[in-house]
């Protein structure tokens, strides 16, 4: 790996932001994009898989860093050249903000210049965001209102209204409708470092412990196993020690230290749980879950929520620093917060090196957090995301079995979930309603409820904790060229073999073939089979081919 990278993705020394742009400075066109983390490795390499000149992706901060990724092994790419698919990590509630506010302020994507005051994107063409937008959602960018919480909520006007100061005009009436629907099927893995103590020799040398996992996966991955008890009490603060009675009981009844540790008699390591500071998607996906299968009165509030209930949020790590030393105030009955994957997996990594010799001052260390599996052996190894080489956890799932977060075990999740309005194939058909209307965009998603088929999967061998990552754009582009480009590139990542490789790498999952139809018949395709519905993305203007993009408020996004 070198040196540039490294940098990059351990966040030793942050890279002018605008070095992510490099690549594509010479561009014949751009189109900008953020929002989730949990995506973003991805989604850069199979950008730089459709074009060579794409270039980095940004990771939120003053300034940014730029993070490149390469190719996996197995797949080869012939790219074209002359335009490039921008994005910014920033956290799925920024993405959404930025999308209904069609700006990339430093308020909401949080990526600048060297300087620190001047955002790196000139505008917002598209968003991604693993937190689906419901019903109230699609009221606010319809007829206006607050959208989110925090740095990222942004107010919106009704239509025909003039926006004041803070305010942004009305979405729907100058971009046209909210496009939403998915573009992967993603497992949240619960992820913890497989070392736990350090000890450093006389002679330089350090000795590692490990946890004794008594079933291991066969792809190196992890393999601790737990229940939904269990993790629901590790992820409220109720288990505070890795030697707790019941990750003992579920992992073959022999205790987690490591067989040669001169200490295993008396193991006790604090286990700290790592969760967002931000708004993401990824909380969401966790949190509708944990509603789910945690019980009555679980400490999780909301399901879907998008942030950690107040009672579990501790200090934030700052992941510009290095994470050797626990934050001030970390308590092990609350969440350290991090910004994006990236900050939760640094954080969670241990990297530390003791200083001084002998056993009796070793470190340990045995934090544990949620993150996309692309974050986690052994999908890291192919999205590049970190080297940290985090292991994951099996979890019981509700039909009794023991599953990694893979892309097989989350598409075996998401099961034979129909998009709205299809037939089995995908086709258009108008009378079947039974999973809402193609002109609905929250019928594109799974709910953010606790009884969505995906916030408890029942099939076997199905990954439990599943979520897709989702789209967002507009009906209408005011940019030909920006146009021809999203459809392409959309199309090119819905249905190219070589970019469903690389999702299938990066431990995530393509959606099923009805869903590509479905979508790109829908929004991708001008004359696909349900051209009807005027859902497709189309040039605003009089003369525009989707009569929804020649009304006269209507400028494009």
């Amino acid at each position: 790996m070198s040196s540039f990278k490294l940098r990059a993705l351990l966040g030793v020394s942050a890279l002018a932001a605008a070095s992510a742009l490099a690549a594509s400075a010479s561009a014949t066109t751009t189109i900008y994009g953020g929002g989730s983390s949990l995506l973003a490795p991805y989604w850069n390499q199979t950008a730089n898989c459709y074009d060579a000149d794409t270039g980095a992706y940004l990771v939120k901060g003053t300034p940014a860093t730029s993070v490149s990724t390469s190719t996996p092994s197995g797949v080869t790419c012939s790219p074209t050249t002359g335009n490039a698919i921008a994005y910014d990590s920033t956290g799925s509630g920024s993405g959404i903000g930025a999308v209904y506010a069609h700006t990339p302020t430093v308020a909401l994507f949080g990526s600048t210049d060297s300087a620190g005051t001047i955002p790196v994107y000139s505008t917002v063409n598209y968003g991604l965001s693993d937190n689906s937008l419901v019903t109230a959602d699609l009221s606010v960018y319809n007829s206006g209102g607050t959208e989110g919480s925090g740095s990222s909520a942004v107010t919106v006007v009704a239509p025909g209204v003039t926006p004041g100061t803070g305010q942004y005009g009305n979405p729907k009436s100058l971009y046209g409708a909210l496009v939403q629907f998915p573009v992967s099927v993603d497992p949240v893995a619960i992820a913890y470092s497989p070392v736990y103590k350090k000890v450093l020799r006389a002679n330089g040398s350090v000795t590692t412990y490990s946890f004794n996992v008594q079933s291991p996966n066969s792809d190196s991955s992890g393999g601790l196993k737990l229940d939904a008890t269990t993790y629901c009490k590790i992820l409220s603060g109720q288990i505070s020690n890795w030697n707790d009675s019941a990750l003992t009981a579920l992992n073959g009844g022999v205790s987690l230290a490591d067989p040669s540790d001169p200490n295993f008699s008396t193991f006790s390591v604090p286990l700290q749980i790592v969760g967002r500071s931000d708004s993401s998607g990824t909380t969401s996906i966790l949190t509708r879950h944990l509603a789910a299968v945690c019980g009555t009165g679980n400490a999780f509030g909301t399901a879907g929520s998008t942030t950690l209930p107040s009672s579990l949020q501790g200090p934030i790590y700052d992941k510009t620093l290095s994470n050797n030393n626990a934050v001030s105030g970390e308590s092990t009955t609350q969440f350290t917060r991090a910004a994006g994957s990236d900050g939760v997996a640094k954080y969670v990594a241990f990297t530390a090196l003791p200083t001084v010799v002998g056993n009796a001052n070793a470190i340990y260390q045995g934090r544990i957090g949620y993150v996309g599996s692309d974050y986690a052996l052994p999908a890291v190894t192919n999205t590049g995301a970190n080297t940290y080489n985090l292991n994951v956890a099996d979890l019981k799932n509700s039909n009794g079995d023991y599953v990694e977060p893979t892309g097989a075990t989350a598409l075996t999740a998401f099961g034979s979930i129909l998009p709205p309005q299809s037939t089995s194939t995908g086709a258009y058909s108008a009378g079947v309603t039974a999973n809402g209307l193609r002109n609905d965009p929250t019928a594109w998603v799974q709910s953010t409820s606790a009884t969505a088929p995906l916030a408890t999967p029942s099939a076997a061998n199905a990954y439990p904790i599943v979520g897709t990552t989702n789209f967002l754009g507009y009906t209408c582009y005011s940019d030909a060229s920006r146009l021809a480009l999203l459809n392409a590139y959309l199309t090119f990542q819905l249905t190219n073999s070589n970019a469903q490789t690389i999702l299938a790498k990066a431990g995530l999952a393509a959606l099923p073939s009805a869903w590509t139809t479905a979508i790109t018949n829908t929004f991708t395709n001008s004359a696909g089979d349900a051209s009807s519905l005027n859902l497709f993305f189309a040039q605003a203007g009089s003369s525009s081919s989707n009569t929804a993009c020649q009304v006269s408020t209507v400028v494009g996004g």
